[in-house]
């Protein structure tokens, strides 16, 4: 659905795209998101200012999201970017920007998840295309809210409906980041994990994105990978299997009293919790998808024979205990 500009009449894909476009410092009272008059950036005397009128905007949408107004967290999720953005431009040191970042990055992670939930896929569609990850030379700083309702409707849909139901925009969205954050974007690369639960999907194939990127990514395949066992262990173990004999996958982690680990060997890290009742992967932030579905997993003897063979055809069991367990394999 178009939605035009009351204004200058431009149309624009998504209520965010709307929201984020410049029409000459202009804005129709329809789109307004507060009773008070727009202004444009330089409008604010000072980044504190900017930041502390974005969060107390930020607070209003969010509270009229709760209240039933559905198109107001289009906009919120437009102020807590603009609130990032202040928050850096004010302080260097990164302090202001975590005060802002942390507290808000679960309210609003919550509130899109609960969008997602009553409105389907599509109202999450039109904020990714918003806020690409893939568009501009840096990724939108509200990337990791927007990748943590991704990654809980990614295993939600999975669960329920399977793998065939799964958005192939949601898939693309996920490897976006994975391809395009920086190294210093913790948390938007820890909130990519859940693309896992894409695997074996027909139309996008997460094992050939992963396998491509392994050498360069590793720190977001290996924790990947351990989702991919929980959406389809015999998946998985073929694509565990395929990595760790790739012997172009040659890097490796150092370690202070020991050789240098291979990447090839850390993977095997994702199995660490497979044979136990306490471990679940820990992204997305704030789910515990687990409890949602009552969900169980058990690993079939099959699997786990594939991977205590390929230990020892790699010879990574050398330096394990003869009754060595997955927990062994743990970095």
């Amino acid at each position: 659905m178009a939605h035009e500009c009351d204004d200058c009449g431009e149309s624009f894909n998504t209520l965010t795209r709307l929201r984020l476009h410049d029409c000459g410092d202009v804005q129709s009272e329809t789109f307004s998101t507060s009773s008070e008059p727009n202004r444009s950036d330089s409008g604010y005397s000072s980044p504190t200012e900017k930041r502390n009128a974005s969060v107390a905007e930020l607070d209003n949408l969010l509270d009229r999201f709760s209240d039933g107004d559905i198109d107001a967290l289009h906009y919120a999720v437009v102020e807590f970017e603009s609130a990032l953005s202040a928050a850096l431009e004010e302080d260097n040191s990164g302090d202001t920007y975590r005060d802002v970042f942390w507290p808000y990055h679960e309210r609003v992670s919550d509130a899109l998840n609960e969008a997602a939930r009553s409105e389907g896929w599509s109202f999450l569609a039109d904020v990714t295309k918003a806020h690409d990850p893939a568009q501009d030379d840096e990724i939108p700083l509200v990337t990791p809210a927007v990748a943590n309702a991704v990654g809980r409707h990614l295993i939600r849909t999975r669960l329920t409906d399977g793998v065939k139901a799964i958005s192939v925009a949601a898939l693309e969205y996920l490897d976006a980041i994975a391809v395009n954050a920086p190294d210093t974007a913790d948390s938007a690369r820890e909130e990519v994990h859940a693309y896992g639960w894409g695997i074996d999907h027909p139309a996008h194939s997460v094992t050939d994105r992963l396998h491509a990127r392994t050498s360069e990514d590793i720190f977001s395949v290996n924790p990947t990978l351990e989702h991919a066992f929980y959406a389809d262990q015999y998946a998985a173990v073929d694509l565990l299997e395929e990595l760790v004999r790739d012997e172009s996958i040659d890097g490796t982690l150092p370690r202070v009293t020991r050789d240098d680990m291979p990447y090839r060997r850390y993977l095997l890290d994702c199995v660490y919790g497979l044979k136990t009742d306490d471990h679940w992967p820990g992204m997305p932030r704030y789910y515990n998808w687990h409890e949602e579905f009552d969900y169980t997993f058990e690993l079939d003897e099959t699997v786990e024979q594939r991977i205590r063979e390929l230990v020892e055809e790699t010879g990574f069991g050398a330096d394990l205990p003869n009754d060595w367990t997955f927990r062994d394999l743990g970095v």
